[in-house]
């Protein structure tokens, strides 16, 4: 049985989960219904109170308020557009599989975000989305996938 994953994980120095990430190329928004929802699932059952669903140009925030169990306190905080100029470009070694294309250059940005963490450089939509404490789990976590991404090839 093929188990879920998140595409990219936020983990702290003792591998507490601090933030996951689910990626998806395209944009409708019934695939970003679909992420978020998936996205649920995961946060609970991994326990993990962040999540980010970056479909194409759009990431939502969802935090679990930890009031309920089993995933039932986590809710969406909001959704911002993501530039496509923000992403840089694609790492050589994912050229030709869009979608791992698009996760690696997630991860990229994430990991840029981390270092220069400046919210002043972004968008005021989404720098006030990701505001501080998200930026501190960022630089306070390693930023990795969350598997190998060339098993989804392989196939």
């Amino acid at each position: 049985m093929n188990t879920a994953h998140p595409d990219i994980v936020v983990v702290s120095p003792d591998k507490e989960y601090l933030i996951i990430v689910e990626v998806k190329l395209n944009d409708s928004i019934s695939l970003r219904q679909r992420a978020v929802e998936q996205l649920k699932h995961l946060m609970a059952s991994v326990g993990c109170s962040v999540g980010l669903a970056i479909t194409g140009e759009h990431i939502v925030l969802l935090r679990d308020s930890l009031e309920k169990s089993h995933g039932e306190s986590i809710s969406v905080i909001g959704e911002a557009k993501l530039p496509a100029c923000l992403l840089p470009s694609v790492d050589e070694q994912w050229r030709g599989s869009r979608e791992l294309e698009f996760e690696s250059r997630v991860q990229q940005w994430l990991e840029k975000l981390k270092q220069t963490s400046s919210l002043e450089t972004l968008p005021n939509d989404l720098g006030e989305l990701l505001g501080e404490p998200i930026i501190r789990l960022l630089q306070l976590g390693e930023i990795r996938a969350a598997g190998p991404r060339w098993s989804k090839v392989a196939s």
